[in-house]
Formats: structure tokens, C-alpha cells, sequence
């Protein structure tokens, strides 16, 4: 029997972020993906002038209902970006509804640099706030993190603060942390960035890698991507977590070496072939 995961995130057409990184890395690793829009777009929402955008409205809803309807059994739930908070709030009432349990990967996209991105309204951190409760791994950087924990935001945040950040996500109902773009040491904070990974049963751990001069769009969604089809398959957040950095920092390698465009994304098709082996040996152990 095929392995469904269901994805909610928006879907640009140009562009690899969101749904278009979800998409092929998990169906790289052999799940089938039921995707549900939160927004449509001709490209992401970042550096494009004239963007289209089309929102699905009640439309949201109603597949929903009709998955529902079905009694579609689902290997597990990733869920990215909202177009709206009301969508967060109808993700809640359907994760209620049904009844079975399934692994829940959450990354909340909403802020960066200690602010909401535009057109988010100031309810955005109150609904996470209530989604982190079905969480078993969220993946928020440290602006969306202190906006749903209500701990104090400054660029100086560091290793003193990531356990009690953490822990306040783990008391909202969080099983797994793992904190993007951290540091761990001072004096490598310009040459290095990485994942703060913590649970309440286990020991916190770093996970440092180079830190690029080129920034590409998309990175945590790829990351994401990848921290999921390893967490479906049984592997450890920490495990999930080694294995996306090294995929990422192999994509990245492709990217600079094509001289790629920043806005466009990671191209990481590349690097699907070795992944797809990887998994395919990993479900045959």
C-alpha cells in the first residue's frame, strides 16, 4: 500500500520554495503527495515585481471536508505557509476531527528578523501558538519561535537563550525543536550558522554547518522537505536533521556552480537521484 503525506503550504509557479521543493523530495522518497494549496502564485512573494496571486478562499475548506469525507489515512502532515490565520484555525478543526494519530512537521512561516513579513495579520503568532500542540517536530527560526513563546526578540539572542525558547515550545505541546539559523560559538557566528535541536527526553544538540556568502531563497523549505521523508521513515530528528544539512550543502554546491540565480532557489535535482537510492535502501532495511 502507497504511503500518502499530506502538504499544506502555498504553490508558486517559478521558483523552488514551498510546495515546489515539498513535492518532489517527498515523492523522491516514495510517498505520494496530496497537496492543499493555502495560495497560488507565479512566483514566491520575495524580490518579483508584478506578482499574481489566487486565493483559494472557501475552497480551502471544502477539500478539507472532502478529505475528511473519504477517511483518507495519511502517513503524516507537513504544513508551511498560510495565506491566512483562518486557515491555521481550519487546519486545527480537521487535525481534531480526524480520528487517528500521524506525525506532524510544522514550519511556521510567518516572520523573520523580529518581524511579521507584510500581510500578515497580528493574530498569525496566536494560531500557531494553538497548532504547536499537535507539532511532533516545528522548525521556526528564532523570530517566529519568540513570537509564538512570547520571549523577547534582539539580534543578540544566542546559546543562553535557545533552551528556555525551546522549552516554551515544548510546553505548548512541541515534541521536537529544532531552531534554524542559530550559532553555537561567538566567535564563529560570521563563518557558520545551523540547527538547535532539543526535546524534553533527550540531550539539546547542535548541528553547525559553512555559512554561504550567497543567499539562497528557499533553504528551510528544501530542509524541511527532507527532515520529513527521513522523520516518516523512523529516523531521529537528529539524524533527520545531519542528513538534510549534508543534502543542502551538496545542492548548494550545484547551485553556485551553475551560477544560478539567488531568487529562484536551491537547484537541488541534482541531488534527488542519490536521496531516492538512500531511501530505497533505507525502506528495504
Amino acid at each position: 500500500m502507497s504511503e500518502q503525506v499530506l502538504v499544506i503550504n502555498d504553490l508558486p509557479g517559478v521558483a523552488k520554495v514551498a510546495g515546489m521543493s515539498n513535492l518532489p523530495i517527498l515523492e523522491a522518497a516514495q510517498y505520494e503527495v496530496a497537496l492543499l494549496p493555502t495560495l497560488i502564485l507565479s512566483t514566491h512573494t520575495l524580490g518579483y515585481p508584478g506578482l499574481v496571486k489566487h486565493y483559494l478562499n472557501e475552497a480551502f475548506d471544502e477539500i478539507l471536508d472532502h478529505w475528511y469525507d473519504m477517511d483518507i489515512q495519511f502517513k503524516g502532515a507537513l504544513t508551511g505557509y498560510f495565506a491566512d490565520s483562518e486557515q491555521i484555525t481550519t487546519t486545527i478543526d480537521y487535525l481534531e476531527r480526524i480520528d487517528y494519530s500521524m506525525p506532524v512537521v510544522i514550519d511556521p512561516i510567518m516572520a523573520d528578523f523580529g518581524q511579521l513579513y507584510d500581510g500578515f495579520s497580528e493574530d498569525f503568532p496566536e494560531k500557531f501558538r494553538k497548532l504547536v500542540k499537535y507539532a511532533d517536530v516545528i522548525v521556526p527560526n528564532l523570530t517566529e519561535a519568540c513570537l509564538i513563546t512570547d520571549y523577547p526578540y534582539s539580534e543578540d539572542l544566542g546559546p543562553t537563550d535557545y533552551p528556555e525558547i525551546a522549552q516554551r515550545l515544548c510546553d505548548l505541546g512541541a515534541k521536537n525543536v529544532v531552531l534554524t539559523s542559530v550559532f553555537q560559538d561567538e566567535n564563529k557566528r560570521d563563518k557558520e550558522t545551523g540547527y538547535y535541536i532539543y526535546s524534553a527526553d533527550s540531550e539539546p544538540y547542535y548541528h553547525m554547518h559553512k555559512k554561504e556568502e550567497t543567499w539562497f531563497k528557499g533553504v528551510g523549505d528544501i530542509s524541511v522537505s527532507f527532515i520529513t521523508a527521513y522523520y516518516l521513515l523512523g529516523d531521529s530528528v537528529k539524524e533527520a536533521v545531519i542528513k538534510s544539512s549534508d543534502y543542502i550543502e551538496k545542492a548548494i554546491q550545484h547551485s553556485l556552480g551553475v551560477e544560478r540565480d539567488p531568487k529562484l532557489g536551491i537547484y537541488f535535482e541534482p541531488i534527488l537521484p542519490e536521496f531516492s537510492k538512500e531511501i530505497d535502501e533505507m525502506r528495504k532495511e
